[in-house]
């Protein structure tokens, strides 16, 4: 991968933390003043050695795992400021605590680790990177609920993409999963799920929306409402027992479920209980998206169905989107 710097690109580093505990996405993003990566770290040498954890807050906005640790280490042992990313290189191996992977090359540094609770991920990028990698970074760097809705041409083959965060015990393997439909489009979407039989094969979430479509819906927002009020679970996994049946039978079992919490403000979820005031969701044409609320700690479940026309007209959120839900952790 070849990077070019230049004017517009400097100036700006960006910083993407990965983390079920950052509000609905799932993530948090903060541009940082520094030139470059190397200037940050090196920065932090000097403005945190007095209290790196609160600094490491302050800068980026989140208690980010692990990371202060660089900066207590280098004020406790005297550490030289590192001259180059080759230097950043060797100190980060030797004194960041980290529980996973460890990625430094000339324009990032990418840090898989986990709490002992879930798995997480911090990011520090810079612009020229950024520039040189849409297709990889865009859905990483987008701050804003909901994504754009507005659509692009139709000429291509029908297709629709699923994707959604996973639940349970995930790691970074089983951290979402994405599918793709073919032959099908959005606004077609709701009939050709009650016509279609689950494969094998299929995630859970995506066995849930076939059975959560009525048997009149035109589009999502009906499917994704009852979703975002689902409280049939099997410890931390969703209950689908017989929702991989007929669809008349499938969704009768969805309407129970429906009748059962219908009015609580409190229902049953993953981990306990769960509101679904703290969900959002929003259906255009070609893009339906929600976020539904799974615990106040461990936060919020993403999913995502969009059509070839809404990937046509924001091909690089498409492509990146696929790529964080398709369960590896490093953006590159």
């Amino acid at each position: 991968m070849t990077v070019v710097p230049n004017e517009q690109n400097a100036g700006v580093i960006c910083f993407v933390y990965r983390s079920p505990y950052e509000g609905p996405l799932g993530k948090h993003v903060r541009r940082l003043p520094d030139a470059t990566v190397l200037d940050w770290f090196r920065r932090g040498w000097t403005e945190a050695a007095a209290d790196p954890r609160t600094w490491v807050k302050a800068e980026l906005g989140a208690d980010v795992y692990g990371l202060d640790s660089i900066f207590e280490e280098a004020a406790e042992r005297s550490l030289p400021s590192p001259g180059s990313m080759s230097d950043l290189r060797k100190l980060l191996k030797r004194h960041l605590y980290v529980e996973g992977a460890l990625t430094v090359d000339d324009h990032s540094v990418r840090v898989s680790t986990d709490d002992d609770e879930v798995p997480l991920a911090y990011f520090f990028l810079d612009q020229s990177l950024v520039a040189a990698e849409p297709s990889r970074l865009a859905y990483a760097l987008h701050e804003q609920w909901p994504l754009p809705a507005s659509a692009g041409d139709d000429d291509g083959e029908p297709v629709t993409t699923f994707a959604v965060s996973t639940l349970g015990d995930v790691d970074w393997d089983t951290q979402g999963v994405v599918v793709r439909l073919r032959g099908v489009r959005l606004p077609g979407l709701p009939a050709w799920l009650r016509d279609t039989d689950v494969p094998s094969g299929w995630p859970g979430e995506l066995t849930l929306l076939r059975a959560a479509v009525g048997p009149h819906d035109t589009d999502l927002e009906p499917a994704l409402d009852r979703i975002n009020r689902w409280g049939a679970w099997n410890d931390q996994y969703l209950d689908i027992e017989g929702l991989d049946g007929a669809h008349d039978e499938a969704h009768r079992i969805v309407r129970e479920v429906m009748a059962q919490v219908a009015g609580d403000e409190k229902i049953p979820g993953p981990l306990g209980r769960r509101s679904p005031a703290g969900g959002r969701i929003a259906v255009a044409d070609h893009l339906a998206q929600g976020v539904f609320h799974m615990d106040d700690t461990f936060g919020y479940q993403q999913m995502f169905v969009f059509d070839d026309v809404w990937a046509a007209r924001h091909h690089y959120l498409a492509k990146s989107l696929t790529r964080w839900f398709k369960g590896k952790w490093d953006l590159l």
